[in-house]
């Protein structure tokens, strides 16, 4: 759900985020998330009023159960990895890098940072709200748009990029397992030949 989604007409904003809602509770259930080895987090504004209570409340309770299963996990095991599903919920790739614009000016205008010591893009990375997170390795968009949809503009730089036909709520476990076949096929170069 990004940003530009709330100009929809409000049965179809209201029928996505039961949507959302039903997703989180089915998440919540899965062997993944509740044994630890897929952390779910939330970026944007999901404490936006426009987004329903209990889809909120659902989407926070997934997201507070699946780090609490993972912490438990990497407490027994430390070299136990788990992934990380990252739900952009209220989110656009050109309002963050706005605000990360905007902050880093502040920066430099409170003297905190000089134009000189921008030497690459690290100074922007490090405010856009994604900073915590590693640059995403794939990419899934559903619905047969074969586009980005300003989603993760930055971020995206050397990401794969998966394409399904799928629906969201139809990409099931058979689909993921697909998508990531189709990852694990690919030579992953970042820029190079």
């Amino acid at each position: 759900r990004s940003t530009e989604n709330f100009s929809r007409p409000k049965s179809e904003v209201d029928a996505l985020f039961g949507i959302m809602q039903q997703f989180a509770r089915q998440y919540r259930r899965h062997e993944a998330v509740r044994d630890g080895r897929v952390q779910v987090e939330l970026l944007g504004d999901v404490d936006d009023q426009r987004i329903p209570s209990d889809a909120r409340e659902e989407l926070r309770q997934l997201e507070s159960e699946s780090k609490r299963a993972c912490s438990a996990t990497r407490k027994k095991d430390k070299s136990r990895r788990t992934l990380t599903i990252n739900l952009a919920i209220n989110y656009g790739g050109r309002a963050d890098l706005l605000q990360a614009s905007r902050r880093l000016a502040q920066a430099m205008l409170d003297g905190e940072v000089s134009p000189d010591a921008i030497l690459d893009e690290s100074e922007i990375s490090r405010r856009l709200w994604t900073a915590h997170l590693p640059d995403p390795d794939l990419i899934v968009r559903t619905g047969g748009n074969a586009r980005l949809s300003n989603f993760f503009l930055w971020e995206t730089a050397y990401s794969e990029l998966y394409f399904s036909d799928l629906m969201w709520p139809d990409f099931d476990d058979t689909a993921l397992d697909e998508a990531l076949r189709w990852f694990s096929d690919n030579e992953r170069r970042f820029g190079g030949r």
